[in-house]
C-alpha cells in the first residue's frame, strides 16, 4: 500500500490579486503563506516519507523547504518539470478580468465545463495534456516506490487534475469540488489497482 499526499503551495502575491498564475508565471509567497507552509510541516513531521516531489516554480519550491524545516531527518527533494502549475498562454499574469472580457466562454469552461475548455485563441494548456504529462510523474513514482509514503508539493489546477483522475474522474468531473486550498493537505491510498481518497483539501493544521 502507497500513500500519496498532495499540498499545494502558499498564497502569492498573484493569488491575492487574482492574477492568473501558471506554469510560466511566479509570484513570491505572502508573509503569511511563510507561517502556514511551516504550520504544513509540523503536521507532516511524524510521518516517514520516502521521496518529496515538487513543481519546479519558485512558489512550490519555496513552500517544500519549509515543509522540510520542520523535519529532522532529510529527504531527498526531487524537482519534476511535469509538476508545474497548468498553463495559461497569453492570460498568464493577467487579471482574471481579462479573460472574463477577452474569452468569457472560456473562462467558464476553464472553471465550470472543462471538458469543453479550448485555448487554443491564447496559447494555454489543454486539460488532456495537463493529466497526462503530471500522471506520469505520478506513475513513475508508484513504480519506483510501492508500499512507501510520498508527498508531492505543486499547484491548485495540477494537484486537483492529478488526485480526480487517479480517482477515476472524467475530465467534465475535474473541478467538481473545487481547487485545493493553498497549503491545504490532501491523501491518497493506491492499493494494487485500487485508489482510495483518504483526506481532501484538509487545512485544519493552519487553524
Amino acid at each position: 500500500m502507497t500513500k500519496l499526499y498532495f499540498v499545494r503551495h502558499g498564497k502569492t502575491e498573484w493569488n491575492l490579486d487574482g492574477r492568473f498564475q501558471g506554469g510560466t508565471g511566479d509570484s513570491a509567497l505572502l508573509e503569511e503563506s511563510l507561517k502556514d507552509a511551516t504550520l504544513t510541516g509540523k503536521a507532516l513531521k511524524n510521518i516517514e516519507f520516502k521521496q518529496i516531489y515538487v513543481s519546479p516554480q519558485k512558489r512550490a519550491k519555496d513552500t517544500a523547504k519549509l515543509i522540510l524545516s520542520e523535519r529532522e531527518e532529510a529527504i531527498p527533494l526531487i524537482e519534476e518539470k511535469d509538476l508545474r502549475e497548468f498553463g495559461f498562454g497569453e492570460w498568464e499574469g493577467k487579471h482574471f478580468s481579462y479573460a472574463l472580457e477577452t474569452e468569457p466562454e472560456e473562462f467558464h469552461h476553464l472553471r465550470e465545463q472543462p471538458e469543453k475548455y479550448n485555448p487554443a485563441n491564447f496559447g494555454g494548456e489543454t486539460y488532456p495534456a495537463l493529466i497526462e504529462r503530471s500522471l506520469n510523474v505520478i506513475h513513475t513514482a508508484l513504480k519506483e516506490h510501492s508500499d512507501e509514503n510520498l508527498l508531492f508539493v505543486a499547484h491548485g489546477v495540477t494537484l486537483t487534475a492529478i488526485i480526480q483522475s487517479l480517482l477515476g474522474a472524467e475530465i467534465k468531473d475535474i473541478r467538481s469540488n473545487g481547487l485545493m486550498s493553498n497549503t491545504s493537505i490532501s491523501v491518497l491510498e493506491v492499493k494494487n489497482t485500487t485508489t482510495t481518497l483518504i483526506k481532501w483539501d484538509d487545512t485544519d493544521h493552519l487553524s
